[in-house]
């Protein structure tokens, strides 16, 4: 099974850290977004985003997939015993990437994905991640 380079459709450096991760999904899922392009391949595109970033978001899965991309051969591939579980995470991406597609872009960069938490958990968790949070969606402009 091939792997998906997320730091390339992200358009990002294998190092970036979780500020520059987010910017780069904030700008690039602004492109795809259902309010701005509701072709198929955008819908395709905007799935896989949302897949990069739940993966490279997570330091976990971050550090799995990273190995995982540096195999040995240098070929972007899956190692069977890690395929079920990055099966999981793209499950996972999806069904986030449903809710996502289904709210509106400005409700989307208000959301707490870019204030550090999911797009489940409270939006208004603090006031001081909300402020420092808005200032992120500003950045985005």
């Amino acid at each position: 099974m091939a792997l998906v380079n997320y730091y390339d459709l992200l358009n990002i450096d294998s190092k970036a850290d979780l500020d520059a991760i987010k910017k780069a999904f904030r700008i690039e899922i602004a492109k795809c977004h259902p309010d701005n392009d509701t072709s198929p391949e955008a819908a395709e595109r905007f799935n896989l985003l949302v897949e990069a970033f739940d993966i490279l978001s997570d330091k976990e899965k971050r550090s799995t997939y990273d190995k995982m991309l540096n195999t040995e051969t240098g070929l972007a591939t899956i190692p069977q015993q890690k395929e079920e579980e990055y099966k999981e995470w793209q499950k996972e991406a999806k069904k986030k990437s449903k809710t996502y597609r289904d709210t509106t872009l400005e409700d989307l960069l208000l959301l707490d994905i870019f204030l550090g938490g999911d797009i489940l958990g409270s939006i208004f968790s603090g006031a001081d991640d909300l402020f420092d949070g808005i200032g992120d969606v500003f950045d985005l402009f």
